[in-house]
């Protein structure tokens, strides 16, 4: 009965904190198309945010392709008419498709997402949750390709007779 007790305490615990992880900076809708000039315009801060050192700056070459195609067609339907009010059904829908997509390519590849670990530590039966962002995740395996190249480097180097 204790055994249970502890359980089912541990569990809770375990639920509460993880929704105390929740993240309020996570974008939850980066990309809405209303009218042409507000699309516009959010269509340019996206694409900064792309650059090095925005939220979005891990994107992948794909993923980037496809929200590239995505706005396209967004584009093109807003531009055909004046807002998403006046638009026929069928392309209502495919501008909202067009922009879920776009919506979760981008938070996915959101620096600020919260990404949590329920582990084992080495030799230890104990559990713990570890949540770190999509962005230092990304930077740690940055560095961790860094030190591999300079490693592979410096054994290249010292096997052609240049090290000691």
């Amino acid at each position: 009965m204790n055994r249970q007790l502890m359980f089912v305490t541990a569990a809770v615990l375990c639920c509460l904190s993880v929704q105390a992880f929740a993240r309020d900076d996570v974008n939850k809708e980066p990309l809405v198309a209303q009218t042409l000039d507000k699309f516009n315009q959010n269509v340019d801060r996206i694409y900064k945010q792309m650059q090095p050192g925005g939220v979005y700056e891990h994107i992948s070459p794909g993923e980037k392709s496809r929200v590239d195609h995505d706005i396209g067609i967004m584009r093109k339907l807003l531009q055909a008419h004046a807002s998403q009010n006046d638009m026929p059904a069928e392309d209502k829908v495919t501008l909202a498709n067009a922009q879920e997509e776009v919506n979760s390519v981008l938070s996915h590849n959101d620096n600020n997402r919260l990404i949590c670990e329920h582990s084992a530590r080495t030799g230890s039966h104990i559990q713990t949750t570890q949540c770190r962002t999509y962005g230092e995740i990304m930077a740690r395996r940055e560095r961790d390709r860094k030190s591999l190249r300079d490693r592979e480097r410096m054994i290249h180097y010292n096997t052609r007779g240049g090290g000691l």
